[in-house]
């Protein structure tokens, strides 16, 4: 076990980022100096001021449609004037030198460069004259490979290239864009720790997760994509870092599939032609959800904000790596899901309930959860599952215990019951299942600085097939880190049944974006709105909220179809937890 001062003298090493041996080793001739590693002394390091915010800058702009040169030109000139009002850190959108509308080989070969080339020597000057990180989407074509790609360009302070991302999730793309899977990238940077992710990376939640594992301090997002700012403030909250979004706005093209063609000729058109003007927006928001920009509409713009530069940084909840290790597993294979062997495909109607403050609470559930019921079948349908919130029920009582269930079986509606924690356990939810069974489950997460017994958190999930769906039981704290819906959705879990009481803006968003893994979730919330959100895509409106009582019916079968992300390697976020390195 390191001593206390060794473990000081560690932390100033890798804080220094290896500069001082890094220098030496150029020096010496033993390594090259790869583009965009800038070298510092330590003395040199040590001596400048630290910053305290970075002044961001989002540029909301539509380039022409395969006019490089011209769009080169307009991203000089907007990047210049971002720089010029004092911009450290400024982001231009995917594809931005060329546009987007691209559908073959062929058509990417007219607009891709290489990289280096004109546009990150263009760039290159802009953040060399202003010492200033330049950020772009760009097509890239590697000739040794033959390969294009959709790719993000970050320039450091010198103008030189600090790296390059591709994007990893890609649709119609894929009819020129290469595979790729390597790690997220990120870069130690005077104002903390910088990665990349291109536009709908950000949808699926692994990939910004993978970021602020290798501990992204700031996460920039070149796009072309319909976002709204609720949407970033879920990715900033369950990560704990900035985000600047850069789209752009204006209008593209479909693609025609031609009769006759060859590989470089093959096309993928889109099934509409590109809006871009739906939803486009230029985000920047701080780690604590804070919005210093939020720019959109039909004409260039630039949004600028000021970032804080922090010290550390950690996740709101403390991620447990050995419960994730599903991700590290093939399930969502379509043959392997076609054999999870779930209930049959249903439509059923939940409700989350919350009572209300009672001084007698296990009658009050007994009348509402009666209420709930005959309001149902007042409609026609039958209620097969009740929700109440967060610590409702002080502790468990025998003779509350057996009206609900004698209400459970009668009425063939099961019953997701929860108990606050105690000085010795930790907060327990229980079905109470039309059958007669119960089954509990026990908090798995801890949430940063609540005073827990940690020793007694589970360590595993808690599906259940009930005749109507594939059921989890699940708790707020639990369903905050993204990884436990990707991991609920690889058990082939329909939906989620959560206990909860949390009174903050993001919860609604937070829960409309776990559907995004094709789960639905029913939430009774003790100190919020009641919910059920649906996963899918195929219901409208997808969301129901309401104070005390929302009732509404649940397709199992618009949720079978799992989607996995692409091009993922989820070793990061398998790794085990290091408080030093900021990962759990």
């Amino acid at each position: 076990m390191r001593s206390e001062k060794s473990v000081k003298r560690l932390a100033l090493f890798r804080r220094r980022r290896f500069r001082s041996v890094a220098v030496a080793a150029v020096l010496a001739g033993l390594i090259t100096l790869l583009p965009g590693h800038e070298l510092r002394s330590a003395a040199a390091s040590d001596a400048l001021p630290v910053p305290t915010s970075l002044k961001t800058a989002t540029i909301h702009f539509a380039p022409e449609e395969g006019k490089v040169d011209n769009n080169r030109a307009r991203m000089v000139e907007l990047a210049g004037q971002a720089a010029g009002k004092g911009a450290k850190l400024i982001v231009l959108p995917e594809m931005a030198t060329s546009g987007y509308s691209f559908f073959s080989r062929a058509e990417m070969s007219r607009a891709a460069e290489q990289v280096p080339g004109k546009s990150t020597e263009a760039l290159g000057a802009v953040a060399r004259q202003h010492r200033a990180y330049i950020a772009f989407g760009m097509p890239v074509y590697e000739p040794d490979t033959n390969r294009y790609y959709n790719s993000a360009v970050l320039l450091g302070p010198d103008g030189r290239i600090r790296g390059v991302y591709h994007k990893r999730n890609h649709l119609i793309e894929s009819s020129y864009n290469a595979s790729s899977f390597e790690q997220i990238p990120s870069f130690d940077t005077e104002y903390g720790r910088m990665a990349l992710v291109i536009c709908s990376d950000m949808f699926n939640s692994q990939f910004p997760r993978a970021a602020a594992v290798r501990g992204a301090d700031i996460l920039i997002a070149p796009a072309n994509v319909g976002i709204d700012t609720d949407f970033v403030r879920v990715r900033t909250f369950e990560n704990d870092f900035s985000m600047i979004v850069a789209n752009r706005w204006g209008k593209g093209t479909k693609g025609t599939k031609p009769e006759v063609f060859t590989q470089n000729t093959f096309t993928v058109p889109s099934p509409f032609p590109y809006d871009f003007d739906l939803g486009s927006r230029s985000v920047i928001m701080t780690h604590d959800g804070k919005v210093l920009a939020d720019v959109s509409g039909r004409s260039d713009q630039i949004g600028y904000g000021e970032i804080p530069v922090r010290a550390s940084r950690t996740f709101p909840v403390e991620r447990k790596p050995a419960m994730y290790s599903l991700l590290g597993q093939d399930t969502l294979e379509p043959y392997t899901q076609k054999q999870f062997h779930q209930p049959e495909p249903a439509t059923f109607t939940a409700a989350a309930v919350d009572p209300g403050p009672s001084t007698t609470p296990w009658q009050a559930a007994l009348d509402a959860a009666a209420k709930a019921a005959s309001r149902a079948g007042s409609s026609g349908k039958k209620l097969r599952l009740i929700v109440f919130p967060a610590g409702y029920f002080p502790a468990p009582d025998t003779a509350g215990l057996a009206k609900l269930t004698s209400f459970a079986t009668s009425n063939r509606t099961d019953l997701l019951l929860h108990y606050p924690a105690t000085g010795t356990e930790v907060p327990k939810s229980t079905l109470i299942a039309s059958t007669g069974q119960s089954y509990d489950y026990r908090r798995t997460h801890h949430k940063r600085g609540e005073t827990l017994p940690k020793g007694r958190l589970s360590d595993d999930y808690l599906v259940i097939d009930r005749d109507y769906a594939r059921l989890a039981l699940m708790q707020d704290v639990d369903m905050m880190p993204p990884e436990t819906a990707q991991v609920l959705a690889r058990m082939g879990v329909d939906v989620v049944a959560m206990n909860s009481d949390w009174r903050d803006p993001v919860g609604s968003a937070l829960w409309k974006s776990r559907t995004s893994d094709y789960l639905h979730i029913v939430s009774a919330n003790k100190s919020g709105p009641e919910g059920i959100y649906l996963g899918g895509y195929k219901a409208d409106p997808s969301f129901t909220e309401d104070e005390g009582t929302v009732i509404r019916d649940i397709t199992t079968g618009d949720v079978r179809a799992k989607p996995s992300a692409r091009f993922f390697d989820p070793t990061p976020l398998l790794k085990p937890c290091r408080e030093e390195a900021h990962t759990c």
